[in-house]
């Protein structure tokens, strides 16, 4: 929440007005809540993967789930430390003016009989957020789902099936089939415009100018990348039933109606009393 109103309030300002405190405090947010959300969707896919591939053991999982989320926010904390200790409020004076900006203080080292200026601190620490926060989860949630696929289209359920039941157990795995692909293929679309802008950043010599454009790209690479958050529930959404229900059930669009049904019991009449879910429909 922190991060959103801070950097409007950048954008729309001259220079930086929130002081040193959000200067350190926006950044270090910034990575963290990234690191944890994505993180979150790696737990998602493990849990995904050993709750079909491994159904026996889902239970194990879902006992450390607690613990799984406390090691992912710790981790993500750890990540954006770094955040805390290298951002500074930075200032130069003019004669009728003082101008202020947030910046990183890595340190300077040059290259190349000392035409080429890096950060290499820098370029270490955005290489390993960059690995944290898409190569990693990409190929972890890649290889979870490809299992996840072909257990689910290789198994058959036990017993014996009518040509309708196929049918709808072959259109439940299809629909879960898309929906997974859909989830990895949106997951790697909308972050890859911004570790490109990003890597590209900071390898390039610090004496080299940005390409033309750059600024936009990095705008929209950004906009790409939060969409991610917003595009997976309607990716829920419309391939789930049971997400579709609960959200309605959470709006109120269900409501519970309790029914009684009559059987006999050694002679005697016995009332059970249950609940179903019915739609709301408005006039």
């Amino acid at each position: 929440l922190s991060c959103y109103w801070v950097g409007t309030v950048a954008d729309l300002t001259d220079g930086w007005i929130l002081g040193a405190f959000f200067c350190k405090f926006n950044a270090f947010a910034q990575v963290t809540s990234l690191v944890a959300s994505i993180m979150s969707l790696m737990l998602i896919a493990c849990d995904r993967f050993f709750g079909i591939v491994y159904a026996m053991k889902a239970h194990v999982i879902e006992r450390k789930a607690c613990h799984s989320i406390i090691v992912i926010w710790v981790f993500s904390i750890a990540a954006g430390t770094p955040m805390l200790v290298k951002k500074k409020l930075m200032s130069r004076q003019w004669l009728d003016y003082t101008e202020m900006w947030c910046d990183d203080a890595w340190e300077l080292k040059t290259f190349g009989g000392g035409t080429e200026k890096f950060r290499p601190g820098r370029m270490a620490y955005y290489t390993i957020i960059s690995f944290i926060l898409y190569f990693i989860p990409l190929v972890v949630m890649a290889v979870a789902y490809v299992c996840v696929i072909r257990t689910l289209w290789t198994s058959k359920a036990p017993g014996e099936r009518t040509t309708k039941d196929v049918n709808i157990q072959t259109k439940v795995k299809r629909k879960v089939v898309i929906m997974l692909v859909f989830i990895l293929a949106v997951f790697g679309l909308c972050w890859m415009p911004l570790q490109v802008a990003m890597l590209y950043s900071e390898y390039k010599p610090l004496t080299d100018t940005l390409w033309e454009g750059y600024e936009d790209f990095y705008y929209i690479a950004q906009v790409l990348a939060f969409s991610n958050s917003a595009i997976n529930p309607l990716l829920y959404a419309g391939f789930n039933d049971n997400f579709r229900k609960g959200f309605k059930q959470m709006f109120g669009c269900y409501k519970k109606k309790r029914y009684t049904t009559l059987s006999k019991v050694d002679g005697e009449d016995t009332y059970h009393s249950s609940t179903t879910m019915t739609p709301v429909t408005k006039m």
